[in-house]
Formats: C-alpha cells, sequence, structure tokens
C-alpha cells in the first residue's frame, strides 16, 4: 500500500496547498490597499471638481471677494446623501471669505492644489485646497472642499468582500483543476511503476522509452542501466557456471576411476604409481579451479570488488619472477628480467601478480627445455608495459588471433593446460583499463606484451636500472 505521507502526489498538492492559501490570504489584502487607493482617486477628482466650481462663482464686490450665488444654492452644492461636506474660501488679504469655520485649516498659499486628511468633530474627512490668483490682482483666493469618508469606506469594504469570496471560490476551484492535474501528470510513473511490476522474473531487457515523458526518460535510462549491468551480471555467471561444470566434469570423472583402479589394485608398486596420477591429477584440478575462480574476479562484473591501490610495477614482476624462478631452473629454461623504469600503476595486485605468473607460466610450459626467456619492463609514453618474450617454437600465425579464447589450446600444445591463462590475463588487462598483445619473434618464438596504465597521481618513480637473472645467463653473459 503506499505510504500517502510520503507520496509525491501528497507532496505536490501540499506545496501547491499551501501557495494558493498564502495568495488567498494576500490577494485580498492587495485588492482591497489597490481598491482603497483607486477609490481615494476618483473621490478625490470629485472634491477637486467641488473646489473649481466654488472658484468659478467667486466675484470682487465692494473691493472684497464674494460668491455670486444664494444661500440656499450653497446648501445645495454641500448636500451629500452619505457624507458630510463642508467648504471654505479665504481671501489671503482679507482672511475668511465664506464656508463654515468649523473647517479651520490653515491655507497653504504655496501650492496650486493639495490634498490632506482632516479630523472635523471626531471624524476624519478627506480635503483638497486649490488657490486662484486671478480673482484680486495684489492676493490669492483659497478654496478648500472636505467631506467625510463613508463612501469610500462602503465602496473598499465591497470590494473587499467580493474578492475574497472570487478568491475563495478561485482557490477551490484551482485547487481541484490542481489534484486532476497531478493526478493526471502521475500518470505516467503508475503505468510504469505497473509495467515493471508484471515483467516476469529474469526478464532483464530495457524498458520501453519510446511514449515516455521528458521529465521520465531520465528515470528510464537509468532503469535500464541498472538493468544492462545485471544482465552483464547474470551473464557472466552463467557463462563461469557454465564453464566450471564443463570444464571440472571430465577431470572428476577420470580421478573417479583413478581411484577406483588404485583401491582394486592388490600390486603395492602399481597402486604407488596409481595414486601418484591421482596426485598429479588433483593437482591440475586444483589449478584449473584456481583459474576459474581467477577469471570470475577478473570479469568486469566484479571490478567494484576489486581492491585498487598504487602499486610499483618493477617490484611487482621482479619479487613474481623471483618466485618461479626455481622452476624454470629445474626445466633447464633461460629466465632473465630486464628493467629500466619503476612505472606506477593503480591495480589489484593479487590480480597483476596472477597475470606474470600465468606470462611465465605459459612460456615455461611451451617454449621447452634449452629456451631462453626474458621478462621486461618499460614505459611507453602514458602506458607501462610488461612483455614476456621466449625463443620457443611459437605460435602460427592464424592461431594468434584465437589465443585469448577460453579453453582454446593451439595445436601441438603440451599436455596440462586447460586453455584459460591467456584469457585470465586479458580479462584483468580489461579491468585494469589496459590490452593484450602477442606479436612473432624472429626466427622463432612469441612475445606477450601486457600494457596498463600509468597511474596519473603516481607518475613515475625514480629511475633506475635492475637486471636479474638466473646464474646459467649470468655466466653466458660474464662470457659475452
Amino acid at each position: 500500500m503506499m505510504n500517502e505521507a510520503r507520496s509525491l502526489r501528497r507532496g505536490l498538492l501540499t506545496r501547491l496547498g499551501l501557495l494558493m492559501l498564502g495568495f488567498s490570504v494576500l490577494a485580498p489584502v492587495i485588492v482591497y490597499q489597490i481598491a482603497l487607493r483607486l477609490g481615494d482617486e476618483a473621490y478625490d477628482e470629485w472634491l477637486l471638481d467641488s473646489a473649481r466650481s466654488l472658484a468659478l462663482l467667486l466675484v470682487v464686490k465692494d473691493d472684497r471677494v464674494t460668491i455670486d450665488l444664494p444661500g440656499a444654492s450653497l446648501d445645495a452644492f454641500v448636500f451629500d446623501a452619505h457624507d458630510r461636506v463642508l467648504f471654505r474660501v479665504d481671501d489671503q488679504h482679507d482672511g475668511f471669505v465664506a464656508g463654515q469655520p468649523v473647517l479651520h485649516a490653515q491655507p497653504h498659499w504655496d501650492a496650486e492644489v493639495r490634498y490632506m486628511n482632516l479630523n472635523i468633530d471626531g471624524q476624519p474627512m478627506r480635503a483638497v485646497q486649490m488657490l486662484r490668483h486671478d480673482v484680486r490682482p495684489d492676493s490669492a483666493v483659497s478654496i478648500i472642499v472636505a467631506e467625510t469618508q463613508h463612501k469610500r469606506d462602503r465602496l473598499a469594504s465591497r470590494v473587499l468582500w467580493a474578492v475574497m469570496v472570487l478568491g475563495l471560490g478561485l482557490s477551490v476551484l484551482t485547487m481541484l483543476l490542481v489534484r486532476d492535474a497531478v493526478t493526471r501528470g502521475l500518470r505516467p510513473v503508475r503505468q510504469l511503476a505497473d509495467i515493471v511490476r508484471q515483467r516476469p522474473d529474469g526478464d532483464l531487457t530495457r524498458l520501453p522509452d519510446a511514449n515516455v515523458a521528458q521529465e521520465l526518460r531520465t528515470f528510464t535510462n537509468a532503469i535500464n542501466e541498472l538493468l544492462g549491468r545485471l544482465d552483464q551480471a547474470v551473464q557472466l555467471q552463467r557463462r563461469f557456471i557454465a564453464d566450471a561444470a564443463h570444464q571440472l566434469r571430465t577431470p572428476l570423472a577420470a580421478l573417479s576411476v583413478e581411484l577406483e583402479y588404485a583401491i582394486r589394485e592388490p600390486d603395492p608398486a602399481r597402486k604407488a604409481q596409481g595414486l601418484a596420477q591421482l596426485r598429479g591429477g588433483i593437482e591440475r584440478l586444483s589449478r584449473l579451479s584456481n583459474q576459474l575462480l581467477t577469471l570470475a574476479r577478473a570479469e568486469p562484473g566484479a571490478l567494484a570488488s576489486s581492491t585498487f591501490r598504487e602499486l610499483d610495477l618493477h617490484e611487482l614482476v621482479h619479487r613474481a619472477a623471483t618466485h618461479q624462478l626455481p622452476r624454470f631452473m629445474d626445466a633447464g629454461v633461460d629466465l632473465g628480467f630486464e628493467g629500466l623504469a619503476h612505472p606506477m600503476v593503480r591495480g589489484d595486485a593479487l590480480l597483476l601478480e596472477e597475470v606474470v605468473n600465468n606470462l611465465l607460466d605459459n612460456a615455461l610450459r611451451y617454449a621447452g627445455a634449452g629456451a631462453e626467456v626474458t621478462v621486461s619492463v618499460a614505459c611507453d609514453g602514458p602506458m607501462a608495459e610488461v612483455t614476456v618474450e621466449d625463443t620457443g617454437p611459437g605460435v602460427a600465425t592464424e592461431e594468434l588471433g584465437r589465443l585469448t579464447e577460453r579453453f582454446h589450446r593451439a595445436p601441438g600444445s603440451a599436455p596440462g593446460g586447460a586453455g584459460l591463462g591467456l584469457a585470465i590475463i586479458e580479462e584483468i588487462a580489461h579491468l585494469h583499463e589496459g590490452k593484450l598483445d602477442f606479436s612473432a619473434v624472429s626466427p622463432h618464438g612469441l612475445r606477450v606484451r601486457v600494457s596498463l596504465p600509468i597511474s596519473a597521481a603516481a607518475g613515475l618513480a625514480v629511475q633506475k636500472t635492475q637486471k636479474t637473472q638466473n646464474p646459467q645467463k649470468s655466466a653466458d653473459q660474464n662470457k659475452k
């Protein structure tokens, strides 16, 4: 069941609801202020028109300013059904001319038109003052008209209630529309979830993105990348299981037969011989198992489980070659090591040692007695190179491209191998963003080179020259 407290739909509706609530509260306040301002402008214009009308009635009689209008007409002028209207006319020279003395605002003789807020008899009033300079040549005349603000307040209240009702209705309607829009907008997410939920077990094919919204395509791309990695991991697991089953089935059957013969053999000498063969078979089976496990660990899907650190490739190869030296001496194969640089690489020490061990094991197995094997470490631009070169019979040109095929063994290969050594080397090289290549050596022999990127952080260590080889090769070089 969907957790509504954390659902995307509820989160969107909550955020939009809070925005609409804030809008519903803020909008009436803003509209109310605007209504007051517009009301003031409209009624202020009416006040100014009234003042202009009074100004037109001013005349000069007997050297005094007066209003040419009977008293009844003046009463009609100030009549208003809703507000109290007052006016006052003052001459700059003679003082009060006409109007209500209670409107005792002090005239300002420096402003042609001026609006003001007054308080007359405890009532707030809005007033306008205008000056007329053409009534008398030697002085100005001030006309002030004021009224209470009942009409203004009633207009603002009506606007406020109208806006509040309209805003509330629009908010409710908007929330309903937003709710429907959010539900429709999230429908592709639910449809995508249904597609994933209805998939059969083991289906790791890509999700369809032809009709997926652009905003969801980033999500589907991430899911497809994950499905691709999962599919790769599953394929690697299946391939490893198939390889292991294929390669272990025959040796186990042979060991079972040899063990049965050894148990039934009454002759102690022949029994001992059978047990010796059985031990050799167990050793071959153990090596095959170790190679299969190394191959599985070197697969691209196992990259996250590898422990990478800065390594001195020269020291790693020299150490592995030194450990292999007794085997070469026993087999009568001349092993030499040459290194001019100490390149630093970033990688897994155990896997890189397995590379060197497999290179040397292949050279020892196929070069033959009396051959020479040379291991070298060098730098070529941004790449460090480990090269194993032998003077054995070599490999046919048409077989070079198949050397890294799993379980493939070239015709005429020495017995005992499983055809996994070079495949393991290639997988480990790819795991370390390197490569493996082969080339024939004239007049005969094989050169195998593994290239690895030099660590950008470490660069090259201090250059030094070191050459290590077995006693037989040292003696030969001393003779030269």
